[in-house]
């Protein structure tokens, strides 16, 4: 016999596969909804054993707080949202630092190096801010803005203190790291 939550094809009863159910609107309920099944529920009791005053509250105030959290979701992520824009629309006409990356093997992206320049607008409609920088063409995602102003490139560090154990180096020899290794954008010394 199958366990519950699992179900067999007809092809073969010997191969079960999972089932779980999605939310949908025939497996969650509203509070009209729960209203109404607790009207239907004091409707149709047994007079001779009706339902107990304290199971009647405990299910009323379960529904009341499920309502008020998903409320307050609610409210939190429309907080977020606003605040992650207008952060984003300050950020206009200053010079960032902004993380340059590439898709590796496993198709995620990875940082390769640092874009300094000037913020030349900022994109509302894709749900999260995009920020076009002066001179580039590319949108880069706001997780991927570093500073403000101009900061050292921690991913050319990463490359120099590898390279300082082999050649030998000394504190006097540190530099500022080779234009090679920064994709920046046009100097505004």
């Amino acid at each position: 016999m199958a366990e519950l939550g699992e179900i067999s094809g007809t092809s073969s009863p010997y191969i079960s596969g999972t089932y779980s159910a999605s939310a949908n609107d025939k497996n969650t309920i509203s509070m009209t909804g729960f209203f109404k099944l607790l009207a239907a529920q004091l409707q149709n009791q047994d007079m001779t054993n009706p339902m107990d005053n304290s199971e009647l509250m405990a299910q009323m105030t379960q529904m009341a707080m499920v309502q008020s959290l998903t409320s307050m979701t609610t409210a939190i992520d429309t907080s977020t949202s606003a605040t992650t824009q207008t952060y984003a629309g300050g950020l206009l006409g200053k010079e960032v630092t902004m993380a340059v990356t590439e898709e590796n093997e496993y198709g995620q992206e990875t940082p390769i190096g640092v874009k300094y320049a000037k913020v030349e607008s900022v994109d509302f409609t894709s749900g999260s801010p995009t920020i076009r920088l002066e001179g580039d063409t590319k949108n880069y995602q706001l997780s991927h803005l570093l500073g403000i102003g101009k900061i050292p490139d921690p991913y050319a560090e990463k490359d120099e203190e590898d390279g300082e154990g082999e050649e030998g180096g000394s504190e006097g020899d540190k530099e500022e790291p080779p234009s090679a290794k920064n994709v920046s954008g046009p100097s505004r010394e």
